[in-house]
């Protein structure tokens, strides 16, 4: 639940509950760092690193790699947040991203099947392929 302290919290109000997995975890790491040990004692720089992979970008990689909605409308909350932020950044949110994606469906002990045995590599492919296209976005147009 948000603190009435910290209220409101990227649209939520005092005592609501942060559905948004990683909103949650962004609100745990900037306000109760204590809680992960192995998050706290990294260097400042690098916590900045880790709290970045968990902003709203209101991004869909998969529209963008088989261009499914026009770039202005796709890319520019993309862009604003690419904008604000450093190479190691945004490196850094698409490993997070992979990392995501490989563990949305796993299993105590099947692990990852769905993304090592069910996910195209074709669509993977085009999504590493993408990766560097993005991180130019920061200074270049959508189109």
């Amino acid at each position: 639940k948000v603190s009435p302290v910290h209220a409101p919290y990227h649209g939520y109000t005092a005592g609501e509950i942060i559905n948004d997995h990683d909103l949650a975890l962004a609100y745990v790491l900037e306000y109760y760092p204590d809680l992960l040990p192995s998050f706290r004692i990294l260097p400042e720089a690098s916590r900045e690193v880790v709290l970045f992979t968990q902003n709203k970008m209101h991004f869909n990689h998969g529209w963008f790699v088989q261009a499914e909605a026009p770039p202005g409308a796709m890319l520019s909350s993309f862009k604003a947040v690419a904008q604000g932020a450093r190479g190691a950044d945004l490196a850094f949110y698409f490993f997070h991203w992979l990392t995501d994606l490989s563990g949305a469906e796993g299993t105590p002990l099947g692990g990852a099947e769905k993304f090592t045995l069910g996910f195209p590599r074709s669509v993977l492919s085009a999504f590493l392929w993408s990766i560097p296209y993005l991180q130019h976005l920061a200074s270049e147009t959508e189109t």
